[in-house]
């Protein structure tokens, strides 16, 4: 299959669960004129038939395993960014959005590093915040979290552009994409 050529508009922002990717990816949105966000999460397979599978961690039978990049419907991720208008700032963000599937249609490509310890205490605050057990988040972090995080997520930092330090506050992010995309649309 050819390769799609990048997307005039498109910005791939990736790294671990619990580095600020929506955060981030949020302000970015509102301080641009004419974006929209992609949140991959919302194009997960959700038919056990269709993604990779593993063993419940809370039981018997198997589960969509989350922490690998199949269990992303591809097809309507793809689907998604070509229907954004040309002129609009697509951010594409997510866990593997600096997979082959994305990184091809981007003009920018980021990852947004952040310490494991700090990555997990976020996305078990989070998860707490919403009401959800923040022993489910724990136990999956222990049984294939971690071990899918340095196996599909870390590499792709080697894919981006620009890494960007999740420690620092969102307003400082934001300025610095802001500066990235602003400079490469000026041939800088």
């Amino acid at each position: 299959m050819p390769l799609d050529p990048p997307i005039q508009n498109v910005l791939a922002l990736a790294g671990g669960a619990g580095s600020g990717k929506t955060t981030l990816a949020e302000s970015l949105a509102a301080a641009h004129p004419l974006s929209s966000l992609l949140h991959l999460d919302r194009y997960v397979h959700t038919q056990p038939g269709r993604a990779p599978l593993a063993p419940s961690i809370l039981g018997a039978g198997e589960v969509i395993d989350f922490s690998d990049p199949q269990s992303v419907d591809w097809g309507r991720v793809h689907q998604a960014v070509t229907e954004v208008p040309a002129e609009e700032l697509l951010v594409v963000e997510g866990t593997f959005a600096l997979e082959k599937q994305i990184l091809r249609l981007a003009r920018w490509t980021v990852y947004l590093d952040a310490p494991d310890d700090l990555r997990l205490a976020r996305k078990t605050l989070r998860k707490i915040g919403e009401g959800a057990d923040p022993r489910i988040s724990l136990l999956g972090y222990l049984a294939r979290g971690r071990e899918g995080h340095y196996r599909h997520v870390a590499p792709m930092r080697q894919n981006a552009g620009v890494v960007l330090d999740g420690t620092l506050p969102t307003k400082h992010l934001t300025d610095q994409l802001l500066t990235y995309v602003a400079d490469d649309a000026e041939g800088n």
